[in-house]
């Protein structure tokens, strides 16, 4: 069946039509109820096959305008997880069956559970705005669709780092390596990698304690490393440290100064332009006009700022990633009387759900002390 609608706003004619019918009588019984739909001011489908990767890089194009940096790196990934599968259906011809074995192939792969939900909103995001504005299709095919159960529910391995591996990283990675603070930062803080390869010394109050978490680093394919705000609200916060870090901070203070003499012109100083955009610039040179120093904690011997990437591939070495500290940090508050609340807010954490399921292992420690809480009750109502 085919029938003529509504001009577009720039004068196009579009034309709804639909073909693959078995008889001429199912056709006309179809273009009817279409047409039907048409003029109740429903969305009907229109002759204009697009193929789903050209509508994804399109719908990419808008999103830029819309949300922020690190949240469309977050969609862009999911689009490159989806085209190799469904991407040279066309929007009309993708059905809800050919989603549901994407899933189910994503999975196979090894992806984790989270990794396959934020795909699979990323495709439904996308999809709804083919319903609506864009008109290409009457209803969503991924609207039904849900992550396969037998997908993993955790990837990335959260290890609590002891005493013994601790001072391995350490031997590893001494003082005045680009490593050794960020090691040590996170351990002391649980700070998130971002939050702590963004931290500068404005952020830094040595004289009180505490460290305000109000920026992080983020790494953008096209743009390079770029200053951006933390991940949530409830990730700018205040945390306090304590003597031993604060004295490694004043420490490293000093050593940064001291290398900046070293290195001379060649010292490599960071500027933020008005972007968030990061430049590791020599001493001799000018700085662009607007840009703002920010001098970060975590750095290499010559200024330069220490890079995530590296740091990941450096820890990984030894059996652990940067998780790892994050976790140590929370789970031995937790294990030392750290309340919920104060360890979700120490973490960044809007809720306190977030911080036990995730970041507060069951540790023979907890397990002690569970079971000392027990016998005391016992003791209380003993004969």
């Amino acid at each position: 069946y085919s029938f003529e609608a509504e001009a577009t706003a720039e004068g196009k004619r579009k034309r709804v039509e639909k073909g693959g019918f078995a008889t001429e009588k199912e056709a006309m019984t179809a273009g009817a109820k279409a047409f039907a739909s048409y003029l109740s001011g429903n969305i009907a489908l229109t002759s204009e096959k697009i193929p789903l990767q050209d509508f994804l890089s399109d719908w990419l194009e808008r999103k830029a305008a819309e949300v922020r940096q690190k949240t469309l790196i977050g969609y862009t990934a999911s689009v490159k997880r989806i085209i190799p599968i469904i991407g040279a259906k066309t929007v009309q011809q993708l059905r809800p069956k050919d989603i549901d074995t994407m899933m189910r192939q994503l999975a196979a792969k090894g992806y984790s559970r989270g990794t396959l939900s934020v795909t699979l909103n990323t495709l439904k995001d996308a999809l709804s705005c083919a319903v609506y504005p864009d008109e290409l299709i009457q209803t969503s095919p991924a609207q039904y669709i849900k992550v396969p159960r037998n997908a993993p529910r955790n990837i990335v391995k959260r290890t609590i780092i002891r005493k013994e591996k601790l001072d391995e990283l350490l031997r590893a990675f001494p003082f005045g390596h680009a490593f050794h603070m960020p090691i040590m930062v996170m351990y002391h803080t649980g700070m998130r990698i971002g939050e702590t390869f963004g931290l500068a010394w404005d952020a830094v109050d040595l004289a009180r304690g505490i460290i305000h978490v109000m920026r992080q680093m983020v790494y953008l394919p096209a743009a390079g490393h770029k200053l951006a705000p933390p991940k949530t609200q409830s990730s700018v916060r205040d945390i306090r440290i304590g003597p031993e870090l604060v004295s490694l901070l004043k420490r490293w203070k000093a050593q940064q100064a001291a290398n900046e003499i070293k290195y001379g012109m060649t010292y490599r100083l960071i500027y933020e332009d008005k972007d968030g955009g990061i430049w590791q610039m020599h001493k001799q040179s000018k700085p662009l006009a607007g840009a703002v120093r920010r001098s970060i904690v975590c750095t290499q011997e010559n200024g330069k700022i220490a890079g995530t990437s590296a740091f990941w591939y450096a820890l990984h070495a030894y059996g652990v990633n940067p998780h790892s500290l994050r976790h140590t940090h929370a789970t031995l508050c937790a294990e030392n009387g750290a309340s919920p609340k104060g360890l979700a807010g120490r973490l960044g954490h809007k809720q306190t759900s977030i911080t036990e399921d995730l970041y507060t292992h069951e540790t023979e420690a907890m397990q002690e002390s569970t079971l000392e809480a027990f016998e005391k009750s016992v003791r209380k109502i003993a004969p």
